[in-house]
């Protein structure tokens, strides 16, 4: 089955109307048109196709950048030739054909073959006879197994692509293959979460079979990045991470939250799941309206995600009371935080601030009482995470509950002390500096090191404030060390 849509020529007459560079448009037509004259098709295949009918048929905005084309009907060795006349070639997969012309993709269509465990045991042979609909085949979703012909403004769609994205349903291509990749079960995770789709019935029950341990961790790290960076609503991809098993057989951190219980008069939204699933999306709202860029952003979402990771291990109901209480489990939940985030091998930046952030997010309570000296210490715990980064994921941990009123002055409050005394942003620069101290006698090393420590320290605690008054505090320290 075949849509019309507009060809790249249109798209030459009207650059503003598409987010794809004008040199790529030119280029892709140069490449389809030298394919037809030499017999063969080029087709815009993946995420291009996928986005630009989703921006017709469920009427959402068009962004896709990337073009990656599939070419049939032409051998390896002749499409080389041809490419060569066009642009700078840069073969990246000789045995399975893929060339890359500055930012675009060509390659052939290629019979995928199972050979081993893991993400990449494949043998991979390119097969440019293949038929688009075979080819199709070995894709992951019918919505990702669409194809678009430049020259015409065909869409193509052999798997019932365009039903599923009109019904936003992701559906495996082919139920026999689709098993071969267990990254296909994270993908359809964050392709859930970001285009808000459910995922069918077959395709679920296939993902709950695999074994997903032989992933890396990198490429499960990369799949929940692209799904918090991404959605809307991260909290449809959580969801579905639940019904996929992905919680069950690789985060044990986050299924533990699931049913475990919350003071209904705080949180009457329920269980601790259920909250963390309403505080991440509302942290996806405030990395959008706040403009935040990739590592700022990452820092809030995991933030949000991971701040209650202690309460499994420290909720329980008071004996006289009878209320639920979790007592200590902001700090509690530092080693189940630092356990998922290195599972997912992201950056030990990244892990340390977002640990540091679940460690102190309860401290926003007392920030009314909080003196001058306390908030200094905050900012220097927090390094190297920030007041304003803990405020953005307390904040979305406020919201994200089902309360119909909640006031959240305190944050307010405690932004507007670290902002007076210069700590919103990160913690008080040293007066005194290495150079300083060595101008005095001390030598490079690790005791310089030690001492430029309980400098800060003592800085930040209120016992000094400029250069000279740290000079002659060093001097005082030193003089006590002696005695």
């Amino acid at each position: 089955m075949a849509q019309q849509y507009d060809t790249f020529y249109d798209l030459q007459k009207k650059p503003s109307a598409t987010t794809v560079p004008a040199r790529d448009i030119d280029l892709t037509l140069a490449i389809a048109r030298a394919v037809a004259e030499a017999g063969g098709r080029a087709l815009i295949v993946g995420g291009f196709v996928r986005d630009l009918v989703m921006s017709q048929q469920l009427n959402r905005s068009f962004t896709a950048k990337d073009i990656d084309i599939e070419v049939f009907g032409i051998p390896f060795d002749s499409l080389s030739e041809l490419l060569r006349q066009i642009h700078p070639v840069n073969i990246v997969g000789a045995s399975f054909g893929v060339f890359k012309l500055g930012t675009i993709d060509v390659s052939l269509p290629r019979r995928d073959s199972k050979t081993g465990r893991g993400h990449k045991g494949f043998h991979i042979q390119s097969d440019p006879g293949m038929s688009f609909a075979d080819a199709g085949r070995r894709r992951d979703f019918t919505v990702n197994a669409l194809g678009f012909d430049p020259l015409t403004g065909e869409v193509l769609d052999e798997h019932g692509g365009i039903d599923d994205i009109k019904k936003k349903r992701l559906r495996a291509v082919d139920p026999a293959l689709f098993g071969d990749d267990p990254l296909r079960v994270l993908r359809a995770m964050q392709f859930a979460g970001r285009f808000g789709f459910s995922i069918d019935t077959v395709t679920v029950e296939i993902a709950q079979r695999l074994d997903l341990h032989e992933l890396s961790k990198e490429r499960i790290g990369e799949e929940w990045n692209k799904l918090l960076l991404k959605a809307e609503r991260p909290s449809i991809g959580l969801q579905a991470a639940r019904e996929l098993g992905v919680l069950s057989k690789l985060h044990p951190e986050l299924q533990a939250l699931i049913g475990t219980k919350q003071e209904h008069e705080w949180h009457p939204e329920g269980d601790v799941w259920n909250h963390t699933l309403m505080a991440v999306d509302r942290a996806a709202e405030i990395v959008r309206r706040e403009g935040l860029e990739h590592e700022q952003a990452l820092t809030v979402l995991y933030g949000a995600l991971c701040h209650d990771f202690g309460k499994p291990t420290t909720t329980s109901t008071h004996p006289e009371t009878k209320r639920i209480i979790s007592h200590e489990h902001a700090q509690q939940g530092v080693q189940p935080t630092r356990q998922f985030l290195e599972g997912l091998a992201l950056p030990h930046r990244l892990i340390n601030k977002v640990g540091n952030l679940v460690s102190d997010h309860m401290f926003v309570v007392q920030a009314g009482q909080a003196k001058e000296t306390a908030i200094r210490r905050l900012a220097r715990r927090l390094a190297p995470a920030t007041i304003q980064e803990l405020l953005w994921v307390v904040e979305a941990d406020f919201y994200g509950r089902t309360l119909a009123e909640f006031d959240f002055t305190i944050g307010h409050i405690l932004l507007q002390k670290a902002d007076q005394w210069g700590v919103l942003h990160g913690p008080l620069k040293p007066v005194v500096l290495g150079r300083d101290l060595i101008a005095l006698g001390e030598q490079p090393g690790h005791k310089l090191g030690a001492i430029l420590e309980q400098l800060s320290a003592a800085q930040n605690s209120g016992r000094f404030n400029t250069r000279e008054e740290g000079i002659e505090f060093y001097k005082q320290f030193i003089k006590q060390q002696h005695d």
